[in-house]
């Protein structure tokens, strides 16, 4: 299993534009077990970094396809501002989202293999929004 972790941890390091760690980081984190993982202090920068994106595209998500489209026509105001807006948006949950991923990669955070899939599908999503939002911008 260390052997795959080892891969893994070496493989993201290269996409997340991360230097190679220091040898003595990557033994300290074979040494925690599956118990000691429970037992890990929850790393606040990373977790809040993450939470701030996935925040970041909820409001996307409710300006978006709610206030924007249905809301603000309802109440007569309409603007050629918020397409730009989502687009803005898209691209801050995008950094937010990597800037987690690289703080979890960064300092071999237990739970890093546990956020990748969570956030593999929300990075998916955005990007397929942002260019669907680009498409429309320019046509």
């Amino acid at each position: 299993m260390s052997a795959i972790t080892d891969t893994l941890d070496r493989m993201f390091d290269r996409l997340l534009f991360l230097p190679p760690q220091p040898a003595a980081l990557q033994s300290a984190d074979e040494d925690l077990d599956d118990s000691a993982i429970d037992d890990v202090v929850p790393a606040t920068p990373g977790e809040r970094a993450f939470s701030l994106s996935l925040f970041i595209s909820a409001t996307r998500c409710t300006l978006q396809y709610v206030l924007l489209p249905i809301v603000l026509p309802l109440i007569g105001l309409t603007t050629d501002i918020s397409l730009p807006l989502v687009v803005l948006l898209d691209l801050l949950a995008i950094a937010m989202l990597v800037r987690s991923l690289r703080y979890f990669w960064q300092t071999r955070h237990p739970r890093r293999f546990d956020m990748l899939p969570l956030s593999s599908v929300i990075l998916f999503i955005i990007l397929f929004s942002l260019g669907f939002d680009v498409w429309q911008l320019f046509t």
